[in-house]
């Protein structure tokens, strides 16, 4: 999970919050603007819900060729429009809005927030026919990638400098189903200086599906 930085050892860190309101909330119980006010608008939220909903609907689909036609002209006037709208990156509303499920990204699955610590969260994740990998079950891929998101963004709560992944590690121990609600803890196992290590699990009930261990490195004034 990336970070930013400039050459002020809190200039990205103050720019991100004033900008968007609360860089580290996981919901958007404690942010002080309202959405209107945020990249992207009150609109951004429904926006990426459509498109996830579309994601997972393509995914299981199989129109017929007329229909995949028409769906593909459509889909190309619409990158057309897209192209139009382009800013920089640190101007984007995908993957910048903190009071929105997932970031307001459609990359990685969304991750509900439940519950809240001081070094750890849990919440709730459901993998759509989007990220299935086949026979029923989640692309390894996805799963490292919810663990990479999670942890990401928990290393960077309770002021610390945005940081980086430097490894992760997950371990597969159970069919990970999509189309299922499971629940996410993950939480810090130890943090050292600029090495931040946390874990993570994902439970199907009382069957562990995955764990995972990764570190991440704060970044330091003037790296981005």
């Amino acid at each position: 999970m990336d970070g930013q930085a400039d050459g002020t050892a809190t200039g990205h860190a103050e720019a991100w919050e004033t900008r968007i309101g609360v860089p580290e909330s996981f919901t958007a119980a404690n942010l002080e603007r309202e959405p209107a006010e945020l990249p992207g608008g009150a609109a951004w939220g429904p926006l990426i819900e459509a498109l996830r909903e579309l994601l997972d609907d393509l995914a299981g689909a199989l129109p017929d060729q007329e229909r995949a036609i028409a769906l593909t002209r459509q889909v190309e006037q619409w990158s057309a429009r897209l192209r139009q709208d382009q800013v920089p990156e640190m101007l984007q509303a995908f993957g910048h809005r903190v009071d929105l499920h997932g970031r307001g990204q459609v990359m990685a699955p969304t991750f509900v927030l439940t519950a809240r610590g001081p070094d750890s969260v849990e919440g709730t994740v459901t993998f759509g026919r989007y990220f299935l990998g086949g026979h029923g079950a989640v692309h390894g891929g996805a799963v490292a990638l919810l663990f990479d998101e999670v942890l990401g963004r928990l290393s960077d709560t309770c002021s610390r400098p945005p940081g980086r992944t430097a490894s992760l590690t997950v371990n597969y121990r159970a069919v990970t189903q999509v189309d299922k609600p499971l629940t996410v803890r993950a939480g810090f196992a130890e943090e050292s200086g600029r090495k931040r290590y946390l874990v993570g699990e994902i439970w199907d009930g009382e069957i562990l599906c995955a764990d995972a261990r990764a570190l991440f490195l704060g970044l330091r004034a003037g790296q981005d």
